[in-house]
């Protein structure tokens, strides 16, 4: 999945933490954990070892990184009692199954399966961001996190409302066209470049999960 998906299912995850807790900060929090194992591992495998590894789901996406941290966030829950650095790791965990990182199990069970496997990435950062932007899923789930983050401010929350409004329906079209192209075994589309049947499936899912969780939450994020 790309940025957009990963910050949306952040924030949606975040929000249902936060309204059975009632602490709007974890929204936030659960957002940054989402996009953390790319802004960790992008920079450190394309450019820090490009030469050698050359590789984008090392260290963030391993199930090793999201023990660690669920170790120290329920630490940090018995000693200081915040559920930040838990909301944090919840978002991480989101990540990781959206990227489907039971395919990439040398990663994601590192080190019990060896050493990582170098990858093969011409100008990646250049054919990632074109691939953001070319695809029509990206625009919706940007616009969806952009609803949910400015709803849940207390200076914003009524142009969020208004947004989330939009979003909605246009999520449940992402759905919908996700699970046909998923059905048929559509081959990369306007939808998502480079999506294959099992990332079809799962951007219907992001985009059912976000439908269900800006309706049914609504009420919590404030104003409106």
């Amino acid at each position: 999945m790309f940025v957009a998906c990963h910050l949306f299912i952040g924030l949606i995850l975040g929000l249902v933490i936060a309204d059975h807790l009632g602490d709007r900060r974890i929204i936030g929090f659960s957002a940054f954990g989402a996009v953390l194992p790319d802004l960790l591992d992008k920079p450190v495998g394309h450019i820090l070892f490009a030469g050698s590894l050359n590789s984008g789901r090392i260290i963030g996406h391993g199930l090793l990184f999201l023990g660690l941290l669920l170790i120290a966030g329920i630490a940090l829950r018995r000693w200081r009692g915040s559920f930040l650095l838990l909301a944090i790791a919840a978002g991480v965990a989101s990540h990781q199954i959206l990227d489907a990182m039971w395919a990439t199990p040398v990663a994601w069970y590192f080190p019990l399966l060896g050493p990582y496997e170098p990858g093969d990435f011409t100008g990646y950062f250049g054919n990632a961001i074109l691939a953001e932007v070319s695809s029509l899923s990206e625009w919706i789930f940007l616009l969806a996190s952009t609803a949910v983050a400015l709803a849940a401010s207390q200076n914003h929350s009524r142009l969020g409302h208004t947004l989330i409004r939009a979003a909605v329906p246009l999520l449940v079209a992402l759905t919908f066209a996700s699970l046909c192209a998923w059905a048929i075994g559509l081959p990369e589309s306007i939808l998502m470049a480079g999506a294959g049947p099992e990332e079809y499936f799962i951007l219907a899912a992001a985009g059912a999960a976000g439908v269900i969780g800006m309706i049914r939450y609504r009420d919590n994020l404030g104003g409106g």
